[in-house]
């Protein structure tokens, strides 16, 4: 197996899932991209040729309103998938995805994609239950949104993407500080606020980006049944 298969292989929800036959399959025609911060990587209403797996950096998702301003939908981590709705529906792309920093893709085409779910059936089981999970995600942002303070969702948003970082957790969103504010709709100026005060639940600033030294504390801050709003990343592989 190509080893930028393999690691996809090990990061993605969709790609651990499928078989070992068709994550081969997929892995011949799967390219290996990297872009620039601040590089498009594909434009609304373009044609959708590939479903993408990130595997390093930040890709941003929005759409350009007709006013002229942009709504941001989403901030993919590594490992996430954006982009397999489009190719497989084989319909124009909804929305813009940009390299919110320097950032590897593994570009899967719609062909590849159309081919497995051809050959393996229980592929489509994964593509299917990957989007009902998605949906899932996107509702509990919404319902998040709406019932937890500026401070918690900041507070998910760091528990979500925090990394093992010797004796404590880290997370490094390498891209303006506006992006996280726009995504989880608080005022950039509100988000500098709200960092510090999660100083007294376990969060300073490091060379390294924004460590964690009391997740615990942070948990309890957002509250456990309130953890369901972090949208957890599933542990694969």
């Amino acid at each position: 197996m190509q080893p930028n298969l393999a690691m996809a292989s090990v990061r993605c929800p969709v790609m651990s899932r499928a078989s070992p036959t068709t994550r081969e399959a997929l892995g011949r025609y799967a390219q290996l991209r990297s872009y620039k911060r601040g590089s498009n990587i594909f434009l609304h209403s373009s044609p959708a040729n590939s479903g993408y797996v990130l595997i390093s950096g930040w890709v941003k998702v929005s759409r350009v309103q007709a006013s002229g301003s942009m709504a941001l939908l989403n901030l993919h981590a590594p490992g996430e998938v954006f982009g397999f709705s489009d190719s497989i529906r084989r319909v124009p792309r909804s929305v813009d995805a940009e390299a919110a920093t320097d950032c590897v893709v593994l570009s899967v085409p719609y062909h590849s994609l159309r081919s497995a779910m051809r050959n393996d059936a229980s592929f489509n089981d994964v593509l299917l239950g990957h989007s009902f999970e998605r949906n899932d995600h996107l509702l509990r942002q919404l319902e998040g949104m709406k019932v937890l303070n500026s401070l918690q969702r900041l507070a998910c948003f760091l528990i979500r993407h925090a990394k093992p970082h010797g004796k404590h957790l880290l997370v490094k969103p390498t891209f303006e500080k506006h992006l996280v504010a726009s995504y989880l709709g608080i005022r950039p100026e509100s988000l500098s606020r709200n960092l510090a005060k999660l100083r007294d639940h376990g969060v300073q600033d490091s060379p390294n980006g924004i460590e964690i030294t009391d997740p615990d504390a942070l948990k309890k801050l957002v509250g456990e049944e309130s953890l369901i709003f972090c949208n957890l990343p599933e542990q694969v592989g």
